[in-house]
């Protein structure tokens, strides 16, 4: 059974991973957070929502 120690080990990651961003956000580094993530990660389609005529 090695689901557990994974499991484990990827929370532990995950928390690490969101205190420090938001430890880097609280710092000023989200600009350059931003644009890290701009490069990196796929851009979502922007939905342009109108009202119906």
């Amino acid at each position: 059974m090695r689901r557990k120690p994974l499991a484990a080990v990827l929370a532990l990651l995950s928390a690490a991973l969101v205190l420090g961003g938001n430890a880097l956000l609280d710092a000023g580094w989200g600009s350059a957070l931003r644009s890290i993530a701009d490069r990196v990660l796929p851009n979502p389609e922007i939905t342009m929502w109108t009202p119906a005529c």
